[in-house]
């Protein structure tokens, strides 16, 4: 009986020391590909240039290609179709960007209660001032959510990267 216990003792230490020995790696995570969708309105609502931009990892949007904004145009930040983001209330949005200069900027973040945006309501706006700023809002109830930005200085900025995570 004695003998039978050191046995069993020595194989579940052994078990135990080549379980320490194994090396584990946890699986790598799949890639999301959707993509966001932006248009450009000059100072007269007319649309000027409308892209996709390529998403890589779940709800964080960064794109490096260039937007060129005129004084007092408008683009917006969506997903194709044209189609807001669904967010859930209490949720905290923030939108960063950089431009080619420091300049003004106005935000706007648009709430809709359908998916579908093509006259969203302002939710909520502010300027900047600065080459990369950044600005972070909580959703105050479950809808659909976008983000848009206006020149508000004199000469053309560009913007050169973007990002709207939640």
């Amino acid at each position: 009986m004695k003998r039978m216990k050191k046995i069993i003792v020595t194989i579940l230490s052994l078990a135990m020391m080549m379980g320490l020995c194994v090396t584990v790696n946890a699986a790598e995570s799949d890639q999301n590909y959707n993509e966001i969708y932006y248009t450009v309105y000059n100072e007269n609502g007319e649309v000027v240039d409308e892209g996709i931009i390529p998403r890589t990892t779940n709800a964080r949007y960064h794109w490096s290609p260039n937007i060129t904004l005129d004084n007092g145009w408008y683009t917006s930040f969506r997903m194709p179709g044209p189609n807001a983001f669904y967010v859930t209330s209490n949720t905290a949005m923030k939108f960063s960007y950089s431009l080619n200069r420091s300049a003004t900027i106005k935000y706007q973040f648009m709430k809709s209660s359908q998916r579908s945006t093509p006259y969203a309501d302002v939710w909520k706006t502010g300027t900047i001032t600065a080459k990369n700023g950044s600005v972070t809002k909580t959703a105050d109830s479950t809808a659909y959510y976008y983000v848009g930005i206006t020149n508000a200085s004199s000469d053309a900025i560009t913007i050169t990267s973007v990002d709207f995570t939640f």
